[in-house]
Formats: structure tokens, C-alpha cells, sequence
């Protein structure tokens, strides 16, 4: 079983860099009549001698990520929709999530609570994109914590409908531990 899911694993990561260079020029499109797609998503982490490609075919209630404190990570979040992004929105908690994203374009941070930070992009109707990414890193700060990073995308749902969505929390605990997935 662990070999199919590394391999899994493996494939998706190609994937994922195959797929980059495309998002990074996010295309234009036309927003079709009807679009009952959801949007997706991937978010690759990779630090401390871990790499790992999660997209919104995981199960994200099967496991939580384990992460090193004191320690630096780097990721890189997509976002795509073949009928036009209209958001990507990712939560985190600052006082145990140093981020440092490469904000540029519609980018932007808001301070929600002194407890949760959102990054989110905002698409245009009158120029849609097929997508988005967002890279950077982050430190984790602070002892026996538990935390989500919150992704949360929308679509333009169609000229006839409404936005179709995907999201997802990625359950982390951070410690002085090594960096891995823990299954349930």
C-alpha cells in the first residue's frame, strides 16, 4: 500500500510542475453558459527533507501534517478553473505561521482576527483567468500546536449559474518533531 501511495505521490508532484508553467501565464478564457466543474487546487510543501503535493482529490480528514518548529518550508499554491478563478483564499494562523508569500497582481493580505490571516486573489469577470499561483514559505512558531491552513476557491459558476467551490483544511501539529503525515 505504501508503495501505490508514493508513486501516487511521486506522479502528482510531476504533475504539479508540469501544470505550473501553464497557471503561471493564467490564460484568459471565456466564462462559459454553464459550468457545474468545480475549481482545483493544489498546495506542495516542501522542507526539512519533506515534499509532498496535496490537491482537492485528498482526503484531508484521513491525516495531519506534522511540522518541525522553528523551521522553514516552501510552497506553492494553484488555483485553476477551465470556465474562469474568480477567488482563492487561504487562512492561517500568524502567531504559529510566519508567512512569506510573493504577493504581486490581485494578491493581498487582510487581517481578519489577531487569530487568522487571509491571502486571497480575486479574478476579474471582464478578464477571466483559468487561474492562479502563489509561492513563498513559511516558519512555524510555538510548541504542542495544533492548527489548519484553510483553502477556499470559487469559480464564476457560469453566465447561467452559481459559483461552484472547493476547499479544504490541511490539519497541522507543530512540535519538536520530524517533519511527516500521520494517518488516522
Amino acid at each position: 500500500m505504501y508503495t501505490t501511495e508514493h508513486l501516487y505521490s511521486t506522479l502528482r508532484k510531476f504533475a504539479t510542475i508540469a501544470f505550473l508553467p501553464f497557471l503561471m501565464g493564467s490564460c484568459e478564457t471565456e466564462i462559459p453558459l454553464e459550468d457545474s466543474d468545480p475549481p482545483n487546487f493544489s498546495i506542495q510543501i516542501t522542507g526539512d527533507g519533506f515534499s509532498e503535493t496535496f490537491d482537492q482529490d485528498t482526503d484531508f480528514d484521513s491525516f495531519q501534517l506534522n511540522l518541525k518548529r522553528e523551521t522553514t518550508y516552501d510552497f506553492i499554491l494553484t488555483g485553476a478553473d477551465q470556465g474562469g478563478l474568480k477567488r482563492l483564499e487561504m487562512y492561517f494562523t500568524p502567531d504559529y505561521i510566519d508567512m512569506n508569500a510573493n504577493l504581486y497582481g490581485p494578491w493581498q493580505v487582510t487581517t481578519l482576527t489577531f487569530l487568522t490571516d487571509l491571502i486571497s486573489w480575486n479574478g476579474d469577470r471582464s478578464s477571466p483567468l483559468t487561474g492562479t499561483v502563489l509561492d513563498g514559505s513559511f516558519t512555524t512558531k510555538g510548541d504542542n500546536v495544533s492548527l489548519e491552513i484553510s483553502l477556499y476557491l470559487l469559480d464564476y459558476g457560469g453566465d447561467s449559474g452559481s459559483s461552484n467551490s472547493s476547499s479544504a483544511a490541511l490539519n497541522i501539529f507543530i512540535d519538536d518533531h520530524e517533519t511527516e503525515i500521520v494517518f488516522f
